[in-house]
């Protein structure tokens, strides 16, 4: 268990560096949805934060680790964001928030990737699960970001012949 317990120190920094990602870039963002999708995946990494700082403590009491996660609400979030419109900002605008928007593309993809290859490494079939379920809720925030920058892309008819994802 003690792998598990560097394994999720490790995705511990990553939560909180991601947050502090996102509540650093809500503000530089100019499309309004992409300031809200922030805002959400602000608070989905605080609360990421919180689950795995429980695991980590649950680890130091030799406590069980329980992989029975709370589901995110993200299907709700991802059909509000698909239904928005992208304000009538300037193309270079957009393109700066283009920019913000794969850094955090990037980001989230590193997430998956670390969460992957985790639930690789531990036995525990319960820390797998884990794993897993922090892949996939990963997983989760990548789509949202690809769905705003295809939104953004298709927007200024972007068509640039490559596509970071």
């Amino acid at each position: 268990m003690s792998d598990l317990k560097s394994i999720l120190e490790i995705a511990l920094s990553f939560e909180k560096s991601g947050q502090e990602f996102y509540r650093n870039n809500m503000q530089r963002v100019n499309q309004s949805v992409a300031k809200k999708t922030f805002g959400y995946l602000m608070d989905m990494e605080a609360s990421h934060v919180k689950f795995i700082e429980g695991m980590i403590e649950a680890l130091e009491d030799n406590k069980k680790v329980d992989s029975a996660l709370q589901e995110e609400a993200e299907e709700i979030f991802v059909e509000r964001l698909e239904s928005q419109a992208l304000s009538n900002n300037s193309y270079s605008s957009d393109l700066a928030d283009l920019s913000i928007l794969r850094m955090a593309y990037l980001i989230e993809k590193d997430f998956v990737d670390y969460y992957e290859n985790a639930s690789e490494k531990v036995e525990d079939m319960s820390a797998k699960k884990l794993m897993v379920k922090l892949m996939n809720w990963e997983k989760g925030h990548v789509s949202l970001v690809r769905t705003l920058m295809e939104k953004i892309y298709e927007k200024n008819a972007i068509d640039l012949g490559f596509y970071p994802f």
